[in-house]
């Protein structure tokens, strides 16, 4: 057996590598200051080249390696630090999440149940009201966290289910359900109903208008349709910043539409969530109080480090009875998260989610929200003054979509022309049947 150092590895109790094991932290602070922060002046991506774990029968030397992390890694991640990254809905994480998630892999509290993380589960469910509330959601509003939104919203049409049809959740056979997002959905919504065993081709996608909002007669004619089919409406979605235009459904008509036809109103809120901060977006999201489920992610428009995202309820029976979950090995009076969730084992992403609103505060949330849509609107202003350029749709949130007027210039040759010369770095997504050019206009230094 070789030689293990383990006093590299672990603290020991005795305190004798406790300098050492500073030092190593120390060192790892440097180098995401020097060699992920501060790199906003360099290039999107340093190295494309093929990497290769190389894993060795005797453990590298912990400098060493940490120097190779910083050479031969680092040069190769995508530089979201880079102000003229706008690609994706990928935000750089305000720095006290940085560092509380580094906290909260430290603690390795697991928040399955009360007894393995009483202060986080107070913490979480705390969390979960308050953003309950600030949705408009009533007051017996509750919620969990999730490792993203796709998972939530799989979440979200699980419950569904088994609140229309109680009885799947023992028998399965969720036959003659039909679902209905948006043409301009998530995909994770597809996976959702092959996950929850309703079928992929029993969810309905309603056509929507040129900004990417949902029609509302097609959506009360799909339903109609299913109904006069013999089948059976379980659930509707309104979108809440669609992933390509940004676009917000009009959540009080689609959420009247649900209700109407006796169908669990979802809002998927990932990105469009954090308009709910500002004046200047909150009647777009009028009608909440009507939601059964909401889905939002603070690691995309409020700068939390990922994993943050979340799924709310108006009522937390519903978590209780859709997951009806049990853990013998628990205290079953306790409140215990592993039984209202389909995780088990998570992390404690309510410590940088909390320190993060009690360092902003929700007057800094304003701020940079709206410093995002201003941001947003120069970057739409030098569009309609570009005479190589034009506009897809008329923005809602901080999402710009354009696209080549010159018919010589395709969009993506373009695009990477752009990138190549460092002066944007947007992404290429499908719209309408085309390819168009999107900027998610995110970082707080953009320009």
């Amino acid at each position: 057996m070789p030689d293990f150092d383990l006093d590299s590895h672990f603290f020991n109790p005795d305190r004798s590598n406790l300098e050492a094991i500073r030092k190593l932290g120390y060192a790892f602070v440097d180098a995401i200051v020097d060699s992920v922060l501060d790199t906003q002046n360099q290039p999107f991506v340093k190295d494309n080249s093929t990497f290769n774990i190389n894993i060795p029968k005797q453990g590298n030397d912990l400098w060493e390696l940490l120097e190779e992390v910083r050479s031969q890694i680092l040069p190769r991640t995508v530089n979201f630090q880079n102000p003229r990254y706008m690609g994706h809905m990928d935000s750089v994480p305000a720095a006290i999440t940085i560092w509380a998630d580094a906290l909260v892999s430290a603690i390795n509290n697991n928040m399955l149940s009360y007894e393995l993380a009483p202060v986080f589960t107070q913490m979480e469910a705390q969390l979960m009201q308050w953003f309950g509330n600030l949705f408009g959601m009533g007051t017996d509003c509750f919620g969990t966290l999730t490792a993203g939104g796709s998972l939530a919203n799989i979440s979200a049409l699980l419950l569904a289910r088994n609140w229309k049809q109680p009885q799947s959740k023992t028998f399965g056979n969720s036959n003659k359900l039909v679902a209905f997002v948006s043409d301009a959905a998530h995909t994770s919504f597809e996976k959702a109903m092959n996950v929850i065993g309703v079928g992929k081709e029993n969810l309905v996608r309603v056509p929507t208008n040129q900004r990417g909002e949902i029609i509302l007669d097609e959506l009360e004619s799909a339903i109609q349709k299913t109904i006069r089919e013999g089948k059976q409406p379980f659930f509707v979605a309104a979108i809440a910043g669609t992933t390509v235009t940004g676009a917000v459904d009009r959540i009080q008509s689609v959420g009247e539409i649900a209700k109407r036809y006796e169908c669990w109103f979802h809002i998927d809120a990932a990105y469009g969530g954090a308009g709910i901060f500002t004046p200047k977006l909150q009647p777009l999201f009028q009608g909440c109080e009507l939601a059964d489920s909401l889905t939002f992610n603070p690691q995309k428009w409020l700068w939390v480090a990922r994993t943050c995202a979340m799924l709310l309820v108006k009522d937390k029976q519903h978590l209780v009875d859709g997951f009806d979950g049990e853990l013998p090995y628990m205290d079953d009076q306790a409140l215990n998260f592993g039984n209202l969730n389909l995780q088990g084992t998570r992390r404690t992403d309510s410590l940088k989610l909390w320190m993060a609103l009690k360092a902003m505060g929700t007057s800094g949330c304003r701020y940079l929200v709206e410093r995002s849509l201003d941001l947003s609107n120069n970057l739409q202003q030098w569009v309609e003054t570009s005479t190589e350029l034009e506009l897809v749709c008329e923005p809602t949130l901080n999402i710009i979509c354009l696209k080549s007027s010159n018919p010589k210039i395709s969009n993506a040759t373009l695009r990477q022309q752009w990138i190549d010369e460092g002066k944007l770095w947007l992404s290429l997504p499908l719209w309408k049947g085309d390819r168009i050019l999107k900027a998610v206009v995110l970082h707080p230094y953009a320009g």
